[in-house]
């Protein structure tokens, strides 16, 4: 005897009949929906920038016209592509399987692409076993409970009206940071431009090295790593031992090195102006070059300089600072970066996610070597200006902070050159900063000051 055969079919109820065709309203509905959901899929490329963009505006030098721009036609063309695809489907007689189709795969991939947020998910590999769970219970639905399942289907119907006022309110937020203009980048001193007599005056140098590891260099250094020069400057210099960190956040740590107050929080106001709460104190307090060491320097009669990464010296303490230069060309998320074409900041974030879906690990790779260009462009352009800064020998107290050996690595000890893809490692940055510290000693020790 044959045995029965069983085929799953769509419920009469979500099935049958072909589409009616869509009125103007619904044609307009779906397109703000899909606009919505473009807007979700692409939040973990612009985020940063909601709210006023505080934390991206603090450390770029330049506007952010551009990028905005960029990220706001990424949301527009791929929820019109998701809209394209969405109207003609929704007229045959397939749609209520595309709807299941929807149903199972948008929400375990929004979780997937902002795994970064959700900690539990990004450690454990959570995504696909949530994917799996989640199709597992909406056929159980389909199959069981069609009355439940045709609720979950209007429930996301609603969603996808939120979705549309996420878009409204994420476009309003972007317009409103397309505004900002950023503080000055550079001063230029008059000493750079004119010829100017030898300084008698002592000199300062205070050097940062960002994310410096004092165990790897100092007590218990990797056996393949040589630091010449770190272990001559501590020949020659005084060690405090037992020292703990004023904090562990460059925004916290500069400015309360820089103003000798302990800083546990910050705001970088939309006019560029910094104001700081400190330890043990009520209310935020302003900062700029007048309370800073440059302003002491300053009142003392030494002139002043700063090369710095990240932080904006020359908008924030620019008042007291002679000769000053900013820069900072990390990336934004999304692979995109603010001297990057219009057409490449719109292409690469699309491209970037077509390719984590269809091949993660090389996404990976492709976003790591991006950090790593983009990192030594910086790295390379602030060592032309302390440079120099040095080689003039016109500044008293001048104040280098620089970008290694913090992530990501541009240094390559088996080329002993830069590297611009992502395979060295942090202890290949610490001889690079090694590599830095000599460059700088042999000038510094080149003066007569």
């Amino acid at each position: 005897m044959e045995p029965k055969r069983s085929l799953v079919r769509m419920p009469k109820a979500l099935a049958s009949e072909p589409r009616k065709k869509l009125t103007v309203g619904e044609l307009v509905k779906k397109l703000c929906q899909s606009i919505g959901l473009a807007s979700v899929i692409l939040a973990m490329n612009y985020g940063d920038l909601l709210g006023g963009g505080a934390d991206v505006r603090m450390h770029v030098p330049f506007r952010l016209t551009g990028i905005v721009a960029a990220q706001l036609m990424d949301i527009v063309l791929l929820g019109v592509v998701l809209w394209a695809i969405l109207v003609p489907l929704s007229r045959t007689k397939m749609y209520p399987w595309v709807k299941l189709v929807l149903a199972v795969v948008v929400p375990p991939y929004l979780i997937w692409r902002m795994q970064t947020l959700i900690p539990f998910v990004d450690e454990n590999g959570l995504a696909p076993i949530i994917l799996a769970v989640w199709a597992a219970v909406l056929l159980l639905l389909l199959l069981r409970f069609r009355r439940a399942y045709g609720w979950v289907l209007k429930v996301g119907d609603a969603v996808g009206i939120f979705f549309a006022t996420w878009a409204v309110f994420s476009a309003v937020s972007l317009l409103w940071v397309m505004r900002w203009k950023p503080g000055p980048q550079r001063i230029d001193a008059a000493w750079e431009v004119t010829a100017q007599p030898p300084r008698e005056h002592p000199r300062l140098v205070w050097v940062v090295f960002d994310e410096l590891s004092y165990d790897q260099v100092f007590e218990h250094r990797a056996h393949d790593l040589v630091l010449p020069n770190f272990d001559a400057l501590k020949q020659m210099s005084t060690v405090f031992t037992n020292v703990q960190p004023v904090g562990y956040k460059t925004v916290k740590i500069v400015p309360s090195l820089l103003t000798g107050k302990v800083v546990d929080d910050y705001r970088f106001r939309f006019n560029n102006s910094f104001v700081v709460h400190e330890e043990g104190v009520r209310g935020w307090q302003p900062v700029d070059g007048s309370n800073s060491i440059f302003g002491d320097a300053k009142s003392a009669g030494w002139r002043t300089a700063a090369v710095g990464w990240y932080n904006p010296y020359c908008t924030i303490y620019g008042s007291a600072i002679d000769d000053c230069y900013f820069m900072n060309l990390d990336r934004i998320d999304g692979l995109m970066s603010q001297k990057d074409t219009f057409v490449k900041n719109t292409w690469s974030p699309l491209e970037q996610m077509v390719r984590g879906i269809r091949a993660p690990a090389k996404a990976d790779r492709k976003g790591c070597n991006y950090d790593v260009k983009q990192r030594l462009s910086t790295d390379q352009d602030l060592e032309k200006q302390w440079t120099q800064v040095l080689k003039t020998d016109q500044a008293d107290f001048v104040f280098l902070h620089l970008s290694v050996p913090h992530s990501p690595n541009v240094w390559s000890r088996m080329q002993d050159d830069y590297t611009q893809i992502c395979h060295s490692s942090y202890l290949d940055n610490l001889a690079l900063a090694d590599r830095d510290l000599g460059q700088m000693l042999a000038m510094l020790e080149s003066s007569p000051r």
